[in-house]
């Protein structure tokens, strides 16, 4: 029965083609930053935007609005496991997959993804490095994760990527926000000299929807998406849709979405990350 699901998994020369694989090796770092959907390969229908509950009609101060997203506590949170599924697609194709997620606070974020039931890949992020491993090729990579700070311009390594987990949006202190109103959000917006940001939130509840960070000398974006928003026992309010769109002149425009059930923050998890030896080490 296994070796006919592998076989099954490894006929898939879309999935071993796909961008879901390309992505974790180019995008590992931004499939890790949240907890997507359909796929071509699968039959499945992609998610469709989520609009406002209640359309924003009146513009806020900018001073209030940040109050109300820094008023949500999530400081007692230290560790979260999850199951998520994931959707994925950029040039030219999709693929869908599943995955389990384990965070603890201030010190990794682990996740292993799965197809048809095998593994795929699997991926540790620390506080100053990355490691893949691509189960499909037998390949793994170990890098610092500040070489993928700068090559994909993230304004920030595990802070953001922390933040991002607990929905929670994490600023620029240089920068000085302007609010109005923009497809029935509330919107904070402001620039220095190297970053474009924009964050978005819900009218009543002020539940941060989405949050942008552009660098416009070198044409690259990253926008990371809240939605489904349900209350979580000892959590309140959490999104259990995320959304990452990403874009560089080097790769076109990416797009991961991700769908979290089985959420859990009582007791931390445990995960195995080993690298098996006979794995052949790329850059």
């Amino acid at each position: 029965m296994k070796k006919n699901i592998i076989a099954s998994l490894l006929s898939l020369g879309h999935w071993r083609k796909s961008p879901f694989v390309g992505v974790l090796g180019r995008y590992g770092v931004l499939l890790l930053l949240l907890f997507g959907l359909s796929a071509k390969d699968s039959g499945c229908g992609r998610s469709k935007p989520v609009r406002p509950a209640e359309p924003a009609t009146q513009a806020r101060p900018a001073d209030y609005l940040l109050r109300k997203l820094n008023n949500r506590d999530v400081s007692e949170i230290q560790a979260i496991s999850a199951r998520a599924q994931i959707y994925a697609e950029g040039e030219g194709r999709s693929v869908s997959a599943n995955a389990n997620i384990i965070w603890i606070r201030d010190s990794v974020l682990w996740v292993n993804v799965k197809k048809l039931g095998i593994e795929a890949a699997r991926a540790l992020i620390t506080k100053d490095s990355i490691f893949l491993i691509n189960r499909l090729d037998k390949t793994y990579s170990a890098r610092g994760l500040e070489s993928l700070q700068k090559q994909y311009s993230l304004p920030e390594g595990f802070p953001l990527l922390q933040q991002a987990v607990l929905a929670s949006a994490w600023f620029f202190p240089d920068i000085l926000l302007q609010s109005d109103i923009k497809d029935e959000l509330h919107r904070l917006s402001g620039a220095n000299a190297s970053h474009g940001v924009e964050y978005r939130l819900e009218e009543g509840s002020f539940a941060l929807r989405s949050e942008t960070f552009i660098q416009p000398k070198d044409a690259r974006s990253l926008t990371l998406g809240f939605g489904n928003y349900k209350k979580l026992p000892g959590v309140g309010a959490f999104p259990y849709l995320r959304s990452i769109e990403a874009y560089s002149p080097e790769t076109g425009a990416v797009r991961l979405e991700l769908e979290l059930s089985d959420i859990d923050i009582e007791s931390p998890k445990n995960y195995r990350f080993e690298i098996p030896k006979h794995y052949e080490k790329i850059e």
